[in-house]
Parts: C-alpha cells; sequence; structure tokens
C-alpha cells in the first residue's frame, strides 16, 4: 500500500512539474515524468530495500514472505542495489542514458506482475484489492515506464 501512495504523490509532483514548464513538449512531459518514476520510485525506495536485504535479509525474508535467506536473496540484493543506483544517476544523465534504467525495471515490474498474478492463480483467488494493489505496484510501473520512454522520442534518437 505504501508503494501504491508513493506513486500517486510521485505522479502528482509530475504533474505539477509539468504544468509548470514554460516549453511543454510531449518529449520534455515524457522524460519529466520518467525522471520522476525512476528516481522517486525505482531510485531511492528501492535503494533503501536493497541496503535493508543486504544488512538484515531474515527480516526482509519475513517481511516480503520468501523462504529463508540465502544465496539468491543475497544476489537479487546486489542486482537491486545496481537497478537502483543506475535509477538515480538518470538525475545526472539525461537523455538516451534514461533506456537502460527504463528498461530493466519495465521488465523487472512486468515480470514481478506476471509472477504475482501466476502465485495468486495457483492459491486461493485474490481479492479484487490485493489485483489491484498488485497491479498498481508492479505492472502500472511498467505501463508508465514503456509509455514514458515512448513518448519521449529517446528510442527513435540516437546520441
Amino acid at each position: 500500500m505504501h508503494f501504491a501512495l508513493l506513486l500517486l504523490v510521485l505522479l502528482i509532483a509530475a504533474s505539477i512539474h509539468v504544468a509548470l514548464m514554460k516549453d511543454r513538449t510531449t518529449p520534455r512531459a515524457a522524460e519529466i515524468c520518467l525522471l520522476y518514476i525512476l528516481v522517486g520510485y525505482c531510485g531511492v525506495p528501492m535503494l533503501a530495500v536493497s541496503l535493508w536485504a543486504l544488512v538484515s535479509p531474515e527480516s526482509v525474508a519475513a517481511r516480503f514472505g520468501f523462504g529463508p535467506p540465502g544465496p539468491i536473496l543475497a544476489f537479487f540484493s546486489y542486482a537491486y542495489l545496481g537497478m537502483a543506483l543506475l535509477s538515480l544517476l538518470t538525475l545526472r544523465y539525461r537523455g538516451s542514458f534514461l533506456i537502460g534504467p527504463a528498461v530493466v525495471w519495465a521488465v523487472y515490474f512486468g515480470g514481478a506482475t506476471l509472477v504475482h498474478f501466476k502465485e495468486s492463480g495457483e492459491r486461493a483467488a485474490h481479492s479484487h484489492g490485493a489485483v489491484l494493489a498488485t497491479f498498481a505496484t508492479h505492472g502500472l510501473i511498467t505501463v508508465l515506464l514503456v509509455v514514458g520512454l515512448l513518448a519521449s522520442g529517446q528510442l527513435s534518437t540516437r546520441e
């Protein structure tokens, strides 16, 4: 629930930022929205999650319902750390640099959405609220990243 609220706040902040821009073009607005999502959702919070997982793998495993922590959790923690740092670098390196973090996180969250929906299909059916929460915190991020990347025009330019 916290991540869905965070996404809502970021989308409102990005909308205000875009509304206040003097030179408001679709590619520029899309880039601003991508930056808010990459830094505010995929960067800072995921950096905190990765560090938490590296420092206290037992509590992360218990909180997110994993089995006992082991090498695979450590591996994913370091991967998450790298992905979060890559997202934070978008503040400094814009333009085509956005492609890397946007693609990595879109694939990750798209896959996470499929995993969650498959898992819920194998267990008792999730409530509508749980499905909506999963989509809001995973699937919607994928949609926003892909649409933002396409609208920014970065995929069609070569730097």
